[in-house]
């Protein structure tokens, strides 16, 4: 064979293919690296020889034989480096040639992929007999494919390919073994420097992220950091002789070696634990991380340093506990304000794309979801406070001192790592005011610092490599402002102290520049004599053609800094006012609907775009080549994030997102192909439906109705949820027209199936009742909306720990591998606290990896949201709304309602005659008992408050359903303020005595059968006792008004759906 695809074939071509020996092969491949390094079009030639599909079938004929992943047998364990053996150095020259084509940008991924290089590269990670040099290698070709992959055109699926190869189940003992490995020789260090890197940029997904926590990657990476503690010196005094008690004195690691990076590892343990409260757990529980980090009490040595915390707690600037020795390398900070949100948003959380409805959407990317609010059932991820018995670990201060220590891509990444346990909630309160004086202004001076690196001049933003300084400032660009948004999203107290600093300015100009036109976003082709053949080219075999050529680095930052400089503005806008009116001025709005486009043109401010409107040859930007870009799903999705956010004003509603024309762009998303973008369009679209919005009837008018009530049928749970709370806010204040029209849309039995779904409270239970038979002494328990009818089983001995039955393969890996059954393992694992963490533990991975109560929490979302739907129909305006209650009677069915509202009300019991445990350590009961929640308690009152404030024929129909009644007085004492509120509230309307006599009659016997049924003595001692003034206040109406209903009493003013028993229409 004297030519391949119409060009003479190279000796060396034929030196590879006619060798007889691995000796001969080494020197072909020798010869064709020579020629192929450092020569972009020599690659591109020896690819349309079909050199690639060769070199795969050398790489997998030299292999070594395959044995099984026995901890004997992993890499991780090898020898060190040694002199190769003929088909060693084969492997290892492949690799290499692989290593160089992929070097060679995107437009060489096509013929690789297609060659099945991926599979076969990874198989010299896994074989035990290759030497590290290969291992290494191997590494670097998976690190080349990384790089490369994030230059391939948006569309390619490159990157989640590699991802899924590279995080299988298959090969995560592999690279847990080499992140353990005891080696520090070069070659060993580099490995373990690849592995983190590849997870810190690969790993986004949340099934990636459980995997590898699962496996023992987390607890590795762990371990990892203790050493970077250990050779800092900062280990807490006495950690070692506290840890012998709980067998840790042996998880203390040695000192990290010189040249590890410690950024390339807080990146890796920070993209495995963001967004998860298990992960973040199981990170802090890590043994080397409690070994290192001893819990305990310090004095320092300098009365003076403590002095000054002791005036700061006398002055009431400071809060009064035990301090740790980490605590003293901190400045002293003064508290100023607990950590809390705003009364407002307690209240009224805000909606959309919430962490719950991150599963729903499967939305697992961090740069997608984790902004978007948690609505109040059993989300895996909240605010709260550490428990009063969990001491704080001293990770939290070692981690914010460190921030203070280190700069560059250190202090991002691990400011970052702070974001995520301090989201967590694993923080104690104080802590805010210390993130606040200390990490957001680093944060803002590294942003600030590094802003001059990010504007190449001339031809330099052209290239198709960078210089590593100038990949760092862009890898600081990219990151810090995602780190900053997840810090300040759910903090006022925050977002005051990066106001302060400039943070909204700096986040506002880095938007601003994302959108300076860029001439080329794709490297230039190289010249060739034959110009159309190659790079696009649809002739010869896969394995032999050039893909595209992918895009430039800088544009591939650009859109990246894009994005994260969009989470930034959203974030700096959740709660003040102020602060969105600032954002606004800053002219963010048209930047912010260009990003709402994947074809995104000049954005325009409003003066510009009436001139576009009287000249329509005015220039927006050269449609053909998309001088601003293109903009992928997570830019569109934090578009939409932004647009909620500054909808969340009446203000901007009426005048600033009505200018700029935002309502199109968005009402078009709902039509992407993307379920995750449709999630996100529906989440913004929410504040645009209000009855204060301008663009409601436009909205209307396109068709949006149709579309929300096909979402709402759709399969996806986070589509029907955010289209449900979309159509909520539509309907609200609307016309008797458009009511009826969505409900007929939407389809009544259609919304009585969402209402009454309860099928994954039985699934659940099976659930939970098959564990408890497999694993005995597991923590079960449901939240705080269950419990067990009957005793359950006694605690298990030590006897029956996971490291000896294995039941919890996630549980700390590194003790199996490590020590085995050794005498500090069994102390450890009998240890008290240890016990604690472990329970701890697998009751956050339940709420989070089990399926079934995932789905059960999307449920009672769409329940809510279907309920708060009906009680939106039942709302203003007065004169339809004993004309909407009819309506509503008769599609959906009077009796039917009232009875699925009593449902909504009842304790239930699953399995009420199932066996029950007839002594103490036996069986656990089958039976459950599962309390109603207070979110579905409190719309079903405010739907009752609606239509008691009808006419008086529905409040006497209300009155004569004795059950619903009954059901609605169990929860006078509901310890959710919101219920009491809203049931006082029921209590007055359903009392009220219209103006003419008719009423009279009949207000005076409801009230004397609510005196009959308690409730007024129930309201009296509310009115005196309970702990929150505005139901005490309303308690004290309500009993007023049962007491002043007699046959000539006077009339009352206050039966209206007031007093925040309106419509459901708070803004997101």
């Amino acid at each position: 064979m004297e030519e391949m695809m119409g060009v003479s074939i190279p000796p060396i071509f034929a030196q590879l293919r006619n060798a007889r020996s691995y000796l001969e092969q080494a020197n072909a491949l020798r010869a064709l690296k020579n020629d192929t390094i450092g020569h972009s079009q020599r690659k591109e030639k020896w690819v349309e020889y079909g050199i690639l599909e060769p070199l795969v079938k050398i790489l997998y004929s030299s292999r070594s034989p395959a044995r099984s992943n026995s901890k004997e047998s992993l890499p991780g364990r090898a020898e060190p480096p040694r002199a190769l053996a003929h088909e060693e150095l084969v492997r290892l020259l492949c690799l290499q040639l692989l290593a160089s084509f992929a070097s060679g940008g995107p437009a060489y991924l096509p013929p690789i992929y297609a060659a099945g290089a991926i599979p076969v590269v990874y198989e010299n990670i896994l074989a035990p007999e290759n030497p590290p040099q290969v291992v290494l290698a191997a590494l670097r070709v998976f690190s080349d494919f990384a790089d490369a992959a994030r230059l391939a055109p948006p569309k390619s699926d490159y990157t989640n390919v590699l991802s899924d190869t590279l995080f299988g189940s298959r090969y995560l003992d592999t690279l847990c073994a080499i992140l353990d490995s005891d080696l520090t020789d070069q070659v060993a260090l580099e490995q373990k420097h690849l592995v983190a890197s590849l997870i810190g940029r690969l790993c986004r997904e949340k099934r990636h992220q459980n995997a590898l926590a699962g496996a023992g990657l987390l607890d590795a990476l762990a371990t990892m950091l203790a050493a970077f503690v250990v050779a800092r010196g900062e280990v807490v005094p006495g950690a070692e002789l506290m840890g012998q008690a709980d067998g840790l004195d042996e998880m203390i690691p040695g000192p990290a070696p010189r040249g590890a990076s410690l950024a390339v590892v807080l990146e890796a343990i920070a993209a495995i634990i963001a967004g998860s409260r298990f992960r973040a757990c199981l990170f802090m529980s890590s043994p080397a991380i409690i070994a290192v980090f001893a819990v305990a009490e310090f004095s320092p040595p300098a009365k003076e340093t403590k002095a000054a915390w002791n005036t700061l707690e006398m002055s009431g600037l400071g809060h009064p506990r035990a301090r740790g020795a980490i605590d003293y390398l901190l400045p002293v900070v003064p508290i100023t304000q607990p950590r809390s949100l705003s009364s407002q948003f307690a209240q009224f959380p805000p909606l959309g794309y919430a962490l719950s409805r991150e599963s729903l959407a499967s939305a697992t990317r961090p740069g997608l979801s984790q902004y978007w609010s948690s609505p109040k059932f059993d989300s895996p991820i909240s605010n709260s406070e550490p428990e009063a018995d969990d001491p704080e670990s001293p990770l939290i201060p070692w981690l914010i001192n460190l921030t203070r220590a280190t700069g560059g891509l250190e202090r991002a990444m691990a400011a970052s790592v702070l974001a995520s346990l301090f989201k967590a909630g694993f923080a104690n309160p104080e802590r805010e005011a210390a993130v606040s004086h200390l990490v957001v202004p680093l944060l803002y001076q590294l942003l600030k610092d590094h802003i001059a690196e990010n504007a190449p001049a001339g031809q330099s933003q052209y290239v198709t490599s960078v210089q590593q300084e100038t990949a760092v400032a862009w890898a600081i660009l990219e990151q810090a402002p995602e780190v900053m948004a997840r810090l300040v999203a759910d903090s006022e107290f925050l977002q005051e102290a990066a106001r302060e600093c400039g943070v909204l300015e700096i986040a506002c100009s880095l938007l601003k520049h994302t959108y300076e036109p860029m001439e080329e976003q794709s490297p230039p082709r190289p010249w060739s004599p034959n110009p159309d053949r190659g790079i696009d080219s649809s002739e010869g075999l896969a394995t032999c053609r050039i893909g595209p050529p992918g895009q430039l680095p800088f544009y591939a930052h650009t859109i990246k800094m894009r994005e994260s400089s969009l989470k930034l503005v959203a974030a700096m806008g959740t709660f003040k006012e102020d602060y969105r009116k600032e954002l606004v001025e800053q002219e963010v709005v048209q930047y912010a609907t260009q990003s709402l486009s994947s074809k995104p043109t000049r954005p325009l401010t409003y003066s510009e775009m009436l001139r576009l409107e009287k000249d329509k040859t005015a220039d927006v930007g050269d449609r053909a080549t998309f001088p601003y870009g293109l903009n992928p799903k997570p830019v569109i999705i934090a578009a939409c994030h932004v647009i909620r956010t500054l909808s969340r004003s009446t203000s901007n509603l009426r005048t600033v997102l009505e200018d700029n024309k935002v309502a199109m762009p968005i009402f078009r998303l709902l039509r992407h192909s993307d379920a995750e973008v449709q999630i996100a369009a529906c989440s913004a679209v929410c504040n645009l439906l209000t009855s204060v919005s301008p663009m409601r009837k436009t909205l209307l008018d396109a068709g949006i109705l149709k579309i929300l009530c096909e979402h709402a049928h759709s399969l996806n749970p986070g589509l029907r949820l955010n289209s449900l709370w979309a159509l909520k806010h539509m309907v609200q204040g609307a016309d008797i027209k458009t009511k009826k029209d969505a409900l007929e849309e939407l389809e009544s039995g259609w919304l009585i199936q969402l209402i009454c779904d309860d099928t994954e409270d039985e699934a659940l239970h099976a659930r939970m009742m098959q564990e408890q038979r497999d694993f005995p002494d597991a923590d079960n328990d449901e939240d705080m909306d269950t419990e067990v009818l009957t005793s359950s089983a006694a605690a298990g001995s030590a006897s029956s720990s996971p490291y000896e039955d294995n039941s919890k393969p996630w549980l700390w890996p590194a003790i199996h591998r490590d020590t085995g059954y050794s005498r500090s393992s069994r102390r450890f694992a009998s240890s008290p606290r240890m016990q604690k963490v472990e329970a701890k533990l697998a009751t956050l991975r339940e709420q989070e990896v089990n399926p079934t109560r995932k789905a059960r929490n999307d449920d009672l979302a769409i329940q809510e949201q279907a309920i708060n739907f009906i009680r939106n129909l039942t709302g203003p305006p007065t004169e339809d709304v004993t004309d909407m209650v009819d309506y509503v009677f008769s599609e959906l069915g009077e009796g039917r309602l009232f009875d699925i509202l009593a449902s909504k009300l009842r304790v239930r019991v699953l399995h009420p005659f199932a066996r029950r445990s007839s002594a103490r350590g036996g069986l656990n009961s089958e039976s459950r008992v599962l309390y109603p929640q207070a979110n579905i308690i409190t719309a079903v009152v405010y739907l009752l408050v609606h239509i008691v404030a009808s006419v008086p024929r529905h409040r006497q129909l209300v009155i004569a359903q004795t059950e619903l009644i009954k059901q609605l007085g169990h929860h006078l004492s509901n310890k959710d303020i919101g219920v009491r509120r809203a049931l006082c509230q029921f209590f007055i309307n359903i009392v009220w005595k219209q103006d003419d006599a008719t009423d009279l009659q009949a207000a005076y016997q409801r009230a004397q059968e609510l005196k009959k049924l308690g409730f007024l003595a129930k309201l009296e001692g509310m009115e005196q006792a309970d702990c929150d003034l505005e139901v005490r206040q309303k308690a004290k109406e309500a009993a007023e008004h049962i007491k002043n209903n007699n046959h000539g009493g006077s009339t009352s003013s206050n039966g209206s759906s007031s007093n925040g028993s309106g419509s459901s229409s708070n803004r997101s």
